[in-house]
């Protein structure tokens, strides 16, 4: 059964529209320096951000906490997010993901990948528990286990439907009408072992 999460929230600033090509591209971040948006990176001795070799890492450093770092604006309705995420160490059953309409740090949805090639869906409520879309953390042949290895998470969020891919393979699809708008935001967690490292990159959302 899974433990209690301590949120820690990690806000940045905006990010870089500039150099997109594509019309439908609402927002997109590579993580290049001198080309990136303004991201405010913080942290303490539990956990923090940093860029380094053109990605966003988000270390952990203590058992039984979840980090991210939002977005704050613009805000999302109707999006095509795809991130590519790598756990570079830390034990496999620690987590790591994407959050999206995010109302505020108590109330989104999240879609979480483990190293052991594990996922949940599910949505936080404001009252501090969740509402899972799946039973419990569940086994996907998309997903890639192991250290280092990328996976490309990928969230439609339409109207009440949402759908999560990895590797450009259909994970779950699930109609929730709880949020319709919001922020997102990249997470990592870890559970009995406290130690975590991931790296996300090539970050872009869409029109869908």
């Amino acid at each position: 059964m899974r433990i209690s999460i301590i949120l820690l929230l990690l806000l940045v600033g905006c990010s870089r529209l500039g150099g997109v090509a594509d019309a439908n591209v609402l927002f997109q971040d590579q993580f290049v320096p001198g080309e990136m948006g303004p991201w405010l990176l913080e942290g303490d001795a539990l956990g923090r951000t940093s860029v380094v070799n053109e990605q966003l890492l988000l270390d952990l450093n203590a058992a039984n906490i979840m980090q991210f770092v939002t977005l704050p604006e613009p805000t999302f309705t109707d999006f095509v997010l795809e991130v590519d995420a790598r756990p570079l160490k830390g034990d496999p059953a620690n987590s790591y993901g994407v959050l999206f309409r995010m109302q505020d740090t108590a109330r989104f949805y999240r879609f979480e990948l483990t190293g052991s090639g594990t996922y949940i869906f599910e949505r936080r409520n404001g009252d501090g528990t969740w509402t899972r879309f799946v039973d419990d953390w569940t086994e996907h042949p998309a997903i890639k286990p192991g250290p280092n290895a990328v996976n490309r998470i990928r969230i439609e969020a339409v109207g009440p439907l949402l759908t999560a891919y990895v590797n450009d393979t259909l994970v779950q699809q699930v109609t929730d009408a709880t949020y319709a708008a919001g922020q997102i935001a990249l997470d990592a967690g870890t559970f009995g072992d406290p130690t975590m490292q991931v790296a996300f990159d090539n970050v872009v959302v869409r029109e869908p």
